[in-house]
């Protein structure tokens, strides 16, 4: 599993680095065109074009994000390195976990690099006394209250499920799309649309059903029961309530993948 990590994080970071760097270095430079000076050089004409830059590293940034942890996946079990990531001895439950794992941690890079880029192009006195502001008021609240440090790791495990459970999800129509005979790519494709339009249809009914019907009255029973409880209790509820609700269909993902991968997958 530790190999599998390993050799998966470095054909990422083989991409994903370069550009991280581009990006800072980026926003150092714009950061730097900032000034007057700098500004009436030539027009702004300079000013501009590295602007334009920076915008297309930041989208570059999500959409090679993206694109990585699919081809990553697709390529690397679903197509032709799949006959030799399938000899290897290790089970198939620790070849989608190491990817999940190396893709969530590059969701989560990308998203930093993404802030401290733009962090950098607006810094100035104010925004560094603002972010340590913010950090000390965090401090202090964790220090008050000690709730807080709880709120704090229920919401950073949401983050964490949300991610690996979006993951998942692409990895389950991937699979799924694998098992047509024709047009695999394509038909990932469709049931991507086909498992987000049943979603949504799902989330409806039973949105629906809260609002007009049985439901409605079990929901209703259940607030008056929760009405006298602290309000610290009710919060670490709903967010580890959030975190069972997100972790479902991650669940759904990665059993429906596993047994795809396990029982009927076909590379020829």
């Amino acid at each position: 599993m530790l190999k599998l990590l390993k050799y998966e994080w470095k054909a990422c970071a083989r991409i994903c680095l370069p550009l991280y760097g581009a990006m800072l270095l980026m926003s150092i430079i714009n950061a730097l065109m900032t000034t007057d000076g700098a500004q009436g050089f030539l027009n702004g004409i300079p000013s501009a074009i590295l602007a334009m830059v920076f915008v297309a590293l930041l989208v570059a940034v999500f959409v090679v994000t993206a694109v990585i942890l699919i081809q990553r996946f697709y390529k690397n079990l679903l197509g032709d390195e799949g006959y030799l990531m399938f000899t290897l001895p290790v089970t198939v439950a620790q070849h989608i976990w190491s990817k999940v794992i190396v893709a969530v941690a590059v969701c989560l890079l990308s998203g930093i690099i993404a802030v401290l880029s733009i962090s950098i192009l607006g810094a100035d006195t104010n925004l560094i006394f603002a972010i340590g502001m913010v950090l000390h008021q965090v401090g202090t609240t964790i220090a008050a209250d000690p709730n807080a440090l709880g709120y704090l790791f229920e919401s950073i495990l949401l983050l964490l499920l949300s991610l690996a459970s979006g993951v998942l999800y692409l990895y389950l129509c991937m699979a799924l799309g694998h098992l047509a005979k024709k047009h695999r790519v394509l038909m990932s494709v469709v049931w991507y649309f086909v498992l987000t339009t049943a979603a949504q249809f799902l989330l409806t009914f039973v949105l629906f059903g809260v609002a007009n019907g049985p439901i409605e009255t079990v929901m209703t029973a259940l607030a008056n029961a929760l009405n006298g409880m602290p309000q610290q209790v009710l919060l670490h509820g709903v967010l580890l309530g959030f975190c069972v609700a997100t972790a479902i269909p991650g669940a759904i993902g990665y059993f429906g993948t596993h047994y795809i991968l396990r029982h009927k997958l076909n590379l020829e």
